[in-house]
């Protein structure tokens, strides 16, 4: 009896419940979603969103059917326990082209916990850097697994993660950019604002997140892809403790991969960068010239295309992961193919 309960269990999510993430997600607590219980298949917004609940903390396991048109961000609020998981040929999608900010973006995790996302691809409108959302964004979240998600064309980002989420575990996920940038237009006088913003990932809105992020933002991201179109941010990092593990670089239009930002902590751990550019910076600190800000540490160790490196600006001890987690790295030689075969929403998962 027992044992066909176990079987039973294994076959309802393509993430059984006693499956622990590689990384910071399996750090201090479990990180199991909605352990395959109580599952529910959406076709709508509204049905997403009921299927989350509010302030909701049942285990459930929520399945996408079909592309899921999100005319808004959907704001997940102080939710727990759940798992949402994308079926074979189903998305997200959020392709319009606004100016309109809270008409961007296509779902955000706010104040959650214990959340799985798991073979969802996420379809954005094209880059455009006018302050938009993220085809995902977490925020004061704690114990994220992202896997095997297939993220496209984020308008501002494509997954961004802020204001003191914590053990986070991004894993054999696909970045990547397959439109060409909206131009600036022009009434746009913003000079920060970048007419070619593909910019994938920024870990820490800002400098003066500190109080919320310092000492937080852990996050392993362990065989990830940052696949064609993708310029920067990959990650671009504050204040975070970041682990990236047997990942792949392979766009022909970087400028600069990792970006080790104020009291950042980086290393990057048998990872594969290929089809670099010729002038592509393999990661970038803060300016000599704001000595307050110069607060990081970056190393590589055992990288394809990639020298060895240790460098660091401040007093923090660099980040060891093998003290806080147990995990094994691949050779980096042989980290392209497995990648290439096996990030972004690759899985065959059925519902019940």
């Amino acid at each position: 009896m027992k044992r066909q309960l176990f079987l039973t269990l294994a076959l309802i999510c393509s993430i059984p419940f006693w499956a622990q993430p590689v990384g910071w997600a399996s750090v201090d607590s479990v990180t199991d979603g909605g352990r395959g219980e109580n599952p529910v298949v959406v076709t709508t917004c509204k049905e997403l969103v009921k299927a989350f609940g509010k302030k909701d903390s049942t285990h459930r396991t929520i399945y996408i059917k079909g592309t899921i048109e999100v005319p808004t961000l959907l704001r997940i609020k102080n939710v727990q326990n759940k798992t949402l998981i994308g079926l074979p040929g189903s998305a997200l999608k959020n392709d319009k082209y606004t100016i309109v900010k809270d008409s961007t973006g296509i779902l955000l995790f706010d104040r959650c916990r214990n959340i799985i996302v798991q073979n969802v691809t996420f379809i954005g409108p094209g880059a455009f850097d006018r302050d938009a959302n993220d085809n995902l964004c977490v925020s004061a979240s704690k114990h994220i697994w992202v896997d095997h998600c297939d993220f496209q064309d984020g308008m501002d980002g494509n997954f961004d993660c802020n204001h003191g989420s914590d053990y986070v575990t991004v894993s054999w996920c696909r970045f990547r950019y397959l439109r060409e940038p909206w131009a600036k237009l022009d009434d746009d006088d913003n000079d920060d604002h970048n007419s070619d913003h593909r910019f994938s990932n920024l870990w820490g809105t800002s400098d003066k997140e500190g109080p919320q992020s310092e000492g937080k933002l852990r996050t392993t991201f362990d065989h990830c892809w940052w696949d064609e179109g993708c310029r920067m941010r990959m990650p671009f990092a504050r204040f975070a403790q970041i682990h990236l593990l047997n990942c792949l670089y392979s766009s022909s239009v970087a400028v600069t991969y990792i970006q080790a930002r104020f009291k950042s902590n980086v290393i990057a751990e048998a990872c594969a960068f290929v089809n670099k550019p010729k002038k592509v910076k393999i990661f970038q600190t803060p300016s000599a010239s704001k000595p307050d800000y110069a607060d990081y540490n970056v190393r590589f160790r055992n990288c394809l295309g990639a020298p060895d490196v240790e460098q660091r600006h401040g007093n923090a001890e660099y980040f060891e992961p093998s003290q806080r987690y147990s995990y094994s790295a691949e050779k980096a030689c042989e980290v392209e193919k497995k990648v290439r075969q096996n990030a972004g929403a690759t899985l065959s998962p059925t519902h019940p």
